[in-house]
């Protein structure tokens, strides 16, 4: 039997997923690994995940938690532990650790055995799964250089630290040889000194330092995030940041979303939270063009831009169902080679969302193929699209921009054009006599 007959083989699935294999190998990723999410049974599939990342080109950079640990192991050691809230730290920390000289035996336990059960669970040969037989490098180590979080409103924090330094050219040595680097959130003084950090910080501070492509939140509390943004999938940041209010006793995902925010401002393209309760999640979200999680930008996820040969297969696949529907006359492959600079396209981790063509003649201009992937017709891609188009065609001294078109004139009227009379627009004979009746919307641009 071909693969093709196999009922339980996903061969749409793999054939959507390639381009963002291709569109993610060789980036670097930055993982942050809730302490919850260690203890629990999907824990080893999310080992093969990120194995199978790793096969895939992608450079792993691991973060992991340890706070419920530390607690666990405090707790056990009846040694009390005290939260205090630093003035100016709302929206980052709504309560920082007080790390004692007392504790330190209790962070460098929970801190050695964390690591060992992350590098083991990635020395496994991984058999009856998915990822049988595979194998990956796993490196830990003082990848941080940390400082005293100090003395604030007359509260000595004891070992809780901040970040100095990231090593990033050492990381990236480990990364070329891909080598899976695992970082704790600890960090050391140049006198040997550990200090307590936060793993939120650690994972943001490393992948703004790494300018990584996608800091990525592994969390137990989506759900709670997404009721609190009203189900909102993408947050784009502007320059006053992420405006959500999320409530209180969400204080830890306030500290996540700040950090995305903060990463977003400063270099990451692209930060992600996902549940880290559903299995397979983490590859959703990559893998999938509406992933599975809270996806935070810079304003920079979709693009629209000038159109290259590369883009022709995404465009014909784009307008072939709109052409079988007789919407768009017919364009051969090798006729959008030809016109392929008069095109323009949106697009969205590597795949062609929109597309649409400016025709120049002098002062005139003509909008054609103007086609959105069935997925983002409700979300103004077409009129964003309209709207670079209007753009281009001022900027290039266009004193008008018309469409033909036999279904679409209402949605032309809204965007403010205007029905006209084809004998005052300078498309050729032989176009008129196939236009299938379609009538000329106008927009004055002067």
């Amino acid at each position: 039997m071909s693969f093709d007959q196999q009922n339980d083989f996903p061969l749409e699935w793999l054939r959507h997923t390639s381009p963002y294999i291709n569109t993610h190998r060789g980036k670097t990723f930055v993982v942050w690994l809730s302490d919850e999410l260690l203890d629990r049974e999907l824990f080893k599939h999310l080992i093969h995940d990120l194995t199978l990342l790793s096969h895939l080109g992608i450079r792993l950079v691991l973060v992991h938690g340890m706070r419920s640990q530390i607690d666990e192991a405090l707790k056990a050691n009846n040694i009390q532990t005290t939260f205090a809230n630093p003035a100016g730290t709302q929206g980052e920390h709504a309560e920082v650790r007080i790390t004692t000289s007392e504790m330190l035996p209790s962070v460098h336990s929970v801190l050695g055995n964390i690591r060992s059960q992350i590098e083991s669970a990635f020395s496994t040969g991984l058999p009856n799964t998915p990822m049988s037989g595979s194998r990956v490098t796993l490196c830990s180590g003082n990848f941080v250089v940390a400082k005293p979080y100090g003395v604030r409103d007359g509260i000595d924090y004891g070992h809780t630290g901040e970040i100095r330094k990231v090593r990033t050219q050492t990381i990236n040595d480990l990364l070329n040889l891909g080598i899976i680097v695992l970082i704790s959130p600890v960090g050391y003084s140049p006198t040997g000194e550990l200090f307590n950090l936060h793993a939120e910080d650690v994972a943001t501070q490393t992948a703004i330092d790494l300018t990584a492509d996608k800091l990525i939140f592994l969390h137990h509390q989506t759900d709670e995030l997404a009721a609190a943004l009203g189900n909102t999938r993408e947050i784009s940041v502007g320059p006053h940041g992420v405006q959500q209010v999320l409530p209180d006793e969400l204080h830890r995902l306030k500290s996540v979303v700040h950090n995305c925010a903060t990463a977003c401002q400063r270099g990451v393209n692209r930060c992600h939270i996902v549940s880290s309760l559903q299995d397979g999640a983490l590859l959703k979200e990559i893998f999938t063009r509406d992933g599975s999680g809270l996806l935070i930008d810079s304003g920079n996820y979709d693009s629209i831009r000038p159109a290259t040969h590369r883009d022709v297969a995404g465009i014909k696949a784009l307008i072939q169902p709109l052409i079988n529907d007789g919407i768009l006359l017919d364009r051969s492959e090798q006729d959008l080679e030809r016109k392929i600079s008069e095109f323009f396209v949106a697009e969205r981790e590597g795949s062609v969302i929109g597309c649409a063509s400016l025709t120049r003649y002098h002062t005139q201009a003509e909008v054609g193929c103007l086609a959105v992937h069935p997925d983002f017709r409700a979300s103004g891609k077409a009129t964003e699209m309209l709207q670079h188009l209007i753009e281009e065609a001022a900027a290039e001294g266009c004193k008008q921009l018309f469409a033909l078109s036999t279904r679409s004139g209402d949605w032309f009227r809204e965007q403010g054009f205007v029905p006209g009379d084809l004998a005052t627009v300078p498309v050729d004979e032989s176009r008129l006599a196939n236009n299938r009746g379609s009538k000329l919307y106008v927009l004055d641009l002067a």
